[in-house]
């Protein structure tokens, strides 16, 4: 079952950690590129929580990634590359259940894969909250070993990942009320750096927000999204693609993603 996300870029929230992230746009509204990792993934899915074992597993055995960069960005890679999704899957539930825990089950979160330091392990870009008014972005690496660093959080409210296809760098989109705004991030010495940002307005001369970014070469990226409004409703699924639309899924899933 498909259902058109709108997009809408929305209010400028004052980030900690990166840089800083003003606002960003709901329209297409946390897309993702497809991970590019033409690997062989093992679909198993980590225990609630349980993010301990799960890098104790993915990570015995991984053998040293070759990796291979590909135009959009993108790297492949063997390995841990293989084994990262379990490692994945488990930070994700254990942040949804976290929040949920603390605001009476009520909790929305989105996750996409980029793989920023070209090392053929992606990282994981995840946003988390009750809306848009507290949501925060971590971005979320893994070492060779499998285990998991916080490269840096920031504030999420209104925004959607991108990349910027001219570069192969991240990029946040933000908006509201037809202000809205593009920040670059490049990785450099083990870390995200903000590279350069970029402010418009939707008026006469740029009508629509997707016209600027097709000019600006920016592209939203697939990604997983997951909603509960409290303890007895249940999770709410969907992958989101670049176009607006999502696509239902059971549970909190990574594996189309990746």
């Amino acid at each position: 079952m498909k259902k058109t996300a709108i997009i809408s870029l929305l209010t400028v929230l004052a980030l900690t950690g990166c840089g800083k992230t003003d606002e960003k746009d709901n329209t297409g509204s946390d897309a993702k590129t497809t991970t590019a990792a033409e690997t062989t993934t093992e679909n198993t899915t980590a225990p609630e929580g349980d993010i301990e074992n799960t890098q104790t597993s993915a990570a015995e055995g991984a053998d040293t990634a070759v990796t291979t960069k590909a135009a959009d960005g993108m790297v492949s890679a063997g390995g841990i590359m293989d084994m990262y999704p379990a490692i994945y899957q488990g930070i994700v539930e254990a942040k949804f259940y976290e929040v949920a825990k603390q605001n009476d089950g009520l909790v929305s979160i989105d996750y996409a894969f980029r793989d920023l330091d070209a090392n053929g392990i992606p990282e994981l870009l995840l946003k988390y909250g009750t809306c848009e008014a507290d949501f925060t972005i971590d971005i979320i690496a893994l070492d060779e070993e499998g285990e998991e660093k916080k490269i840096c959080e920031f504030g999420g409210g209104h925004t959607s990942f991108a990349y910027d296809e001219n570069t192969g760098d991240l990029a946040i989109v933000w908006g509201h009320m037809g202000a809205a705004g593009i920040d670059y991030y490049a990785w450099e010495n083990g870390g995200l750096v903000q590279k350069d940002h970029y402010n418009f307005e939707v008026n006469e001369e740029n009508p629509s927000y997707e016209k600027v970014l097709e000019e600006k070469g920016v592209k939203f990226i697939d990604f997983g999204s997951a909603y509960q409004s409290d303890n007895e409703s249940g999770v709410k699924s969907y992958l989101c693609h670049p176009d607006g639309t999502c696509e239902d899924r059971e549970g909190i899933f990574i594996y189309d993603l990746v």
